[in-house]
C-alpha cells in the first residue's frame, strides 16, 4: 500500500487528558442511562486509537464501517435493536445499542467481528449486562487481545507501554487504510469478472461465443471464457492496488508499472484455456481503467467515468504512441501491428489512447439509454454490441476475412440501425445476422471487448452511485 503520512491523515485536532477523562465519565453516564432506561443490555461501541487526536476522516469512515457491521451482525441474528445513538465528538465517536437479546450471546457476536473482521483490531466493542458489568472475554471462554505490534497480550503491552504511541498509531491508521484500500480493490475486480461474464453470457451475439453456441470459433466455449474469467480476476485487483500503491506517480509512470502485471496475467489466461486467447485485449484495456480507478480512489478523487477514461488517455497515449511508431512491415509481431502497417487500424490499444472514444459515443450511451427503456442487460447488451459493430473498426473480423469484408457488414448493420433504430431491432435479427457471420467465418472480437469494458464502466458507475 501507499507510504501512511500521519500527519496529513491525523490533522491537528489534539484533546488533552482532561478531555479524555471527562469523556469516559461522559460514557459511564450514557451508558447507565440507557440501561435504567430500557432493562437491556447494551452495546457500546468506539475506536481504539492511541494519543491525542481521535477524531480525523479516516477514524470516522471507519467508525461508520464498524457501526455498519454491528448492526449487520445483530439483524442477521435476529437481534431486536430497540434503540440507538451516536455521538460524535472531539474525544472520539461513539455508538450505542440497547438489544433485546443474551448478553454472552451478544458479546460472542461482538467477538467475531473483533476477531474476524481485517479492522476489527482497532474496534472496541463492550457489552453491558442490564446491572452494567461489562462482560468480559474470559466470560465467554475466549482469548484475549493482543497487540497490534508485537501479538503478545495487548492490555500487558498497554500497561507496560511497551511500544512508542507514534508505532502503534502508525499500524492503527495502516489497518483502517488497508481495509479500504482492500475492500476497493475487490469491488472493481468484481465489477471487471461480473462484466467478462456478462459479456460472454449477452445472447445472441454474432459471429461469438454465447450461451447459445460458439459463433465462429471452433477452439473456445463458454467454458473457456469462464475459466480464463476466474484466473484474471485476482489480477484486476492487483491493478486497482498498484494504482493506489502508486498514485503519487505521473500517469504514465503508472502505466509502466501494470505492463508487466498485464503479462503475468496473459500467461496465466494462456495456461488457464489451453493456449487459447479469450480475454488478452481486456487484461490491457479493463487493467488500465482498473489502475486508474486505484489512482484516484488514493488521491480520494470522486469517480466519474470521464475522469476515470480521461485518465486512462493520460496513462497510454505517449507511450503506445511510441509504440506504434516502432512498427514496420518488417517488424511485425502481432495482428494488430500488421492491421496498423497496412491500413493505420491502432485496434484496441488506439481505442485505449484515444480514453476509449468508442465506447464514450458508442458503447455506454446506447447501453445505458436502452436499460433505462426497460431493456434487460442481456438484450441491451446485445443492442449495444450491434452498435459497435456499425460503428467501429473490428480488426478481428478484418484478420479473419479482409477489410471490404468488414467495410461490407459494417454498413449493413449501420443501414440496419439507421432504419429501425436500435431499439427496435428485434433479437430474432440478431440470430440471423449471427448465422450470418458463422457462415462468413467472421467474429468481432473487438466489439466483444469494448461491450465487456462497457459492462465494466456501467457495473462500477452504479456501484459509486449506489
Amino acid at each position: 500500500m501507499h507510504s501512511i503520512d500521519l500527519p496529513e491523515i491525523l490533522g491537528s485536532n489534539h484533546v488533552s487528558l482532561t478531555e479524555m477523562l471527562d469523556a469516559r465519565e461522559n460514557r459511564v453516564f450514557e451508558q447507565q442511562k440507557i440501561l435504567t432506561a430500557y432493562n437491556l443490555p447494551v452495546i457500546s461501541f468506539t475506536l481504539n486509537i492511541p494519543g491525542s487526536i481521535k477524531t480525523f476522516p479516516l477514524a470516522e469512515k471507519s467508525f461508520k464501517e464498524g457501526r455498519n457491521l454491528i448492526i449487520r451482525q445483530l439483524e442477521r441474528h435476529n437481534c431486536n435493536i430497540v434503540y440507538q445513538k451516536e455521538r460524535i465528538e472531539k474525544t472520539g465517536y461513539e455508538s450505542f445499542f440497547a438489544v433485546d437479546f443474551n448478553p454472552y450471546s451478544l458479546k460472542k457476536l461482538m467477538v467475531e467481528i473483533e476477531n474476524s473482521n481485517p479492522m476489527g483490531r482497532t474496534f472496541d466493542i463492550d457489552v453491558l449486562k442490564t446491572n452494567g458489568d461489562k462482560i468480559s472475554r474470559q466470560d465467554i471462554n475466549c482469548k484475549n487481545r493482543t497487540c497490534l505490534i508485537c501479538r503478545e497480550q495487548a492490555h500487558v503491552c498497554a500497561r507496560s507501554k511497551k511500544h512508542p504511541i507514534e508505532e502503534v498509531l502508525h499500524e492503527t491508521v495502516e489497518i483502517m487504510s488497508d481495509y479500504f484500500n482492500q475492500k476497493f480493490a475487490n469491488m472493481c475486480s468484481s465489477c471487471a469478472c461480473r462484466a467478462l461474464l456478462y459479456e460472454v453470457c449477452t445472447t445472441p451475439k454474432p459471429g461469438l461465443v454465447d450461451r447459445a453456441n460458439n459463433g465462429s470459433h471452433n477452439d473456445m466455449d463458454i467454458y473457456t471464457f469462464i475459466d480464463s474469467s476466474s484466473v484474471l480476476t485476482p489480477y484486476f485487483r492487483d491493478f486497482v492496488l498498484t494504482g493506489i500503491q502508486y498514485y503519487q506517480d505521473e500517469p504514465q509512470q503508472l502505466f509502466e508499472r501494470i505492463r508487466y502485471l498485464g503479462v503475468l496475467a496473459e500467461d496465466d489466461m494462456l495456461a488457464a484455456t489451453g493456449n487459447v486467447n479469450t480475454h488478452k485485449g481486456l487484461i490491457f484495456s479493463l487493467g488500465v481503467i482498473c489502475a486508474a480507478t486505484g489512482y484516484f480512489f488514493a488521491k480520494e478523487i470522486k469517480l466519474d467515468i470521464d475522469s476515470i477514461l480521461e485518465l486512462c488517455k493520460k496513462m497510454t497515449c505517449e507511450v503506445i504512441k511510441n509504440d506504434f511508431s516502432e512498427v514496420n512491415l518488417i517488424n511485425l509481431k502481432t495482428n494488430g501491428e500488421k492491421l496498423f502497417a497496412q491500413y493505420g487500424i491502432t485496434g484496441i490499444r488506439g481505442e485505449v489512447a484515444s480514453g476509449f472514444s468508442s465506447i464514450r459515443n458508442y458503447g455506454l450511451p446506447v447501453l445505458k439509454s436502452l436499460i433505462k427503456q426497460g431493456f434487460s442487460l442481456n438484450d441491451a447488451g446485445a443492442l449495444t454490441l450491434l452498435n459497435l459493430i456499425a460503428n467501429v473498426k473490428d480488426t478481428n473480423i478484418i484478420s479473419r476475412s479482409d477489410i471490404k469484408t468488414q467495410v461490407h457488414v459494417q454498413c449493413e448493420i449501420k443501414t440496419l440501425i439507421e432504419t429501425q433504430k436500435i431499439e427496435n431491432v428485434h433479437m430474432d435479427v440478431l440470430r440471423e445476422i449471427d448465422k450470418q457471420f458463422i457462415d462468413l467465418n467472421i467474429s468481432p472480437g473487438g466489439c466483444a471487448d469494448l461491450l465487456a469494458i462497457t459492462f465494466m464502466l456501467y457495473f462500477i458507475e452504479n456501484k459509486v452511485n449506489s
